[in-house]
């Protein structure tokens, strides 16, 4: 760790020299943070940056949003004296947004926001593995969020999948009505209300949606990890089907490229019909949580991204797509900053989102899709083998975990139709197709990122924990002028989201690609200093300077001298453009011959151009290189372009 300490001190002194640059006289200030910083450091080591930080930062958000700063015990948030609210550390920068009394300044330097989040946010994304104590407290968490959800309704854990169709509305179902009218803490009238229009508002995306059917979409492998033991095998032979997929996918129709294939593996002994289970892995996320993801059984990941397929196509074809779109964050992000600068909307933000979307909630919102409910059912993964006490299984009452290729697009679409039905409620409009789209700019939704106008906030944080989901009060915004959703912090309309190190150059590829794209996201936001310094950190034959304009891997540089007097160059006949030889980063993938004929269902599946270079095979973990390449000299830097 104390090459991470030694890389943060300096990364941290050169966005001082950037912040000195932009406010000359507080030189004297940051000299003095620094000083206090280091002590702090050579105290508290690594977790002065990855979690003092990171906590002084939230802390800051909450401030900005309620206008004015409190004082919170948490370390570097020490306040100045009884007189100033504002904390000593960093205190020049925290006096150009509040005053002496700790209130938001009318002339708020947004800039000196800007700077405050990036110099105390910059090591909250450092690639540092958890332990195995915070592995191990995440995982209880898990299963504990998992037991604490309702039982599934009757049908959900038998096993034909046909069994859970049948009218199942919010509005009339039993156990919502009950959970209701015990409630003590409800507008009983109000909450009648918005269910009923729920029911409008799914019956309309359902609608858009229309029905189901396998055959009509392709079948894919997802990039992520199975659960399947034997992580070399052929994914394209598939050596297990239960009985419950066989009722919705058809073995002979959907695991073969023909049926001629399926009759000569017909008689094939080593294929088994058991129900398989997920595989929990912990991946990095921040130093003190890990993110759990589940690895899907072959077959379920197989039929999962059909379904994906199907909802991804279907909703950008409908009104869904106003408020939705699954392959991107724009309209989440684009509100975000219109939310802060007229404090219209407010961003809200679930906490284990994905962990705590219920068989029940899946049934009420589909069950006018009888295809896709019973799909939905078929891919279920219904228990997951948990890396405790030596491994155990463990039976989910949650409807899917992360790492389900359908948890995504179903929680986006519920949460999508809780907001709507919100607002409509609040206003009382009717639920027709044109007032959904009358609140097309108002409301937007990415997973468990929601955008809503402030006056539907209350009861739709209402809705989602009556249907067992929990909004994170940490991270959902409504008052004041910051807003924060995916991947986005805004503040009185300016983006402020920070710049984050990943972690120091050790020369591997991989880490120099990390190094890079940090050293050019500093040169985006202007902290020049910064970047200077993560630039001097890569050796010239790991990456070349590029303009930066330049689509071509590099650390980019607004000063860019002809590339021909700077690298090897030669003029290209064939291409009639002249062609410098840099370092590219090259990432090669292994592949693995396939001895039967699934190489076919591999190339009907990837559909590969004719002139593409592509070969069957079991792809082994991709493997990145540096490796010297011919670029052309104008990709580079316009420069480069000679006549």
């Amino acid at each position: 760790m104390k090459s991470y300490v030694l890389e943060l001190s300096r990364v941290w002194e050169c966005l001082l020299r950037d912040a000195a640059q932009a406010y000359p006289d507080l030189k004297v200030e940051f000299e003095r943070d620094l000083v206090r910083l280091h002590a702090l450091v050579k105290a508290r080591g690594l977790s002065v940056y990855l979690t003092d930080m990171p906590a002084a930062a939230k802390h800051l958000d909450r401030c900005l949003a309620s206008s004015q700063y409190v004082s919170s015990g948490l370390p570097l948030t020490k306040r100045v004296s009884r007189r100033v609210a504002v904390p000593k550390f960093l205190r020049g920068l925290h006096l150009l947004v509040f005053d002496e009394r700790g209130r938001l300044r009318d002339d708020c330097d947004v800039t000196a926001v800007a700077l405050i989040r990036q110099l105390l946010l910059v090591g909250k994304k450092a690639t540092v593995a958890c332990s195995d104590e915070a592995v191990e407290k995440e995982i209880l968490d898990f299963l504990a969020v998992d037991q604490s959800l309702s039982t599934p309704p009757k049908g959900w854990d038998g096993d034909d999948p046909f069994a859970i169709l049948g009218r199942s509305d919010f509005y009339r179902d039993p156990y919502y009505r009950m959970k209701l009218r015990e409630h003590p803490d409800l507008n009983k009238i109000e909450m009648f209300g918005l269910t009923a229009n729920l029911d409008m508002v799914v019956r309309l995306v359902c609608s858009a949606l229309g029905e189901y059917t396998p055959s009509d979409w392709s079948f894919r492998h997802g990039p992520g990890a199975v659960a399947d033991p034997n992580i070399s095998r052929n994914k394209y032979c598939f050596t297990n089907w239960s009985d419950r997929l066989e009722r919705v996918y058809p073995y002979a129709d959907c695991a073969f490229h023909s049926h001629s294939a399926w009759g000569e593996a017909a008689d094939n002994p080593d294929v088994t019909s058991y129900e398989a289970a997920s595989r929990l892995i912990a991946v990095p996320k921040t130093v003190d949580r890990p993110r759990l993801i589940a690895a899907e059984p072959t077959e379920h990941q197989w039929c999962q991204q059909n379904i994906w397929h199907y909802l991804s196509v279907r909703s950008s074809r409908s009104f869904v797509s106003g408020f939705l779109t699954f392959h991107s964050q724009e309209l989440n992000q684009e509100l975000c900053l219109k939310a802060s600068a007229d404090d219209t909307l407010c961003t809200l933000d679930l906490s284990s989102a994905s962990d705590r979307v219920t068989c029940r909630v899946v049934q009420c919102a589909f069950w006018r899709l009888p295809g896709l409910l019973s799909a939905l059912h078929a891919t279920r993964t219904r228990s997951v083998v948990v890396p405790l006490e030596g491994g155990f299984c463990q039976s989910l009452k949650k409807f899917a975990t992360m790492g389900s290729a359908c948890t995504f697009p179903i929680e986006s679409l519920l949460f999508l139709s809780v907001a709507l039905a919100s607002v409509l409620t609040t206003r009382r409009m009717r639920v027709t197709v044109e007032s959904i789209s009358s609140l097309i700019g108002e409301v937007a939704v990415f997973g468990d990122d929601i955008v809503i106008p402030k006056d539907s906030r209350e009861l739709c944080v209402q809705a989602l924990e009556f249907l067992e989901f929990k909004v994170n009060t940490q991270k959902s915004f409504s008052e004041g002028n910051f807003r924060e959703s995916c991947g986005v912090d805004a503040f009185r309309g300016v983006q402020v989201t920070p710049a984050y190190w990943n972690g120091p150059n050790t020369g591997k590829p991989e880490s120099v690609a990390s190094t890079v794209a940090v050293h050019n996201n500093f040169l985006g936001k202007g902290l020049l200093h910064s970047a200077r310094y993560l630039a001097s950190t890569v050796r010239r034959e790991e990456a070349p300077y590029v303009s930066a304009n330049s689509g071509v891997f590099g650390l980019k540089t607004h000063v860019m001298p002809d590339p021909l007097l700077l690298y090897r160059s030669r003029w290209n006949q064939d291409l009639h453009r002249f062609e410098v030889l840099v370092p590219q980063l090259v990432v090669g993938v292994r592949k693995t011959a396939i001895e039967d004929d699934s190489a076919l269902l591999q190339y009907f599946t990837e559909k590969p151009l004719p002139s593409s270079p592509w070969k069957s095979g079991v792809a082994q973990r991709p493997k990145s290189k540096v490796r010297l390449r011919w670029v052309a000299a104008s990709d580079i830097s316009a420069q480069g372009c000679r006549s």
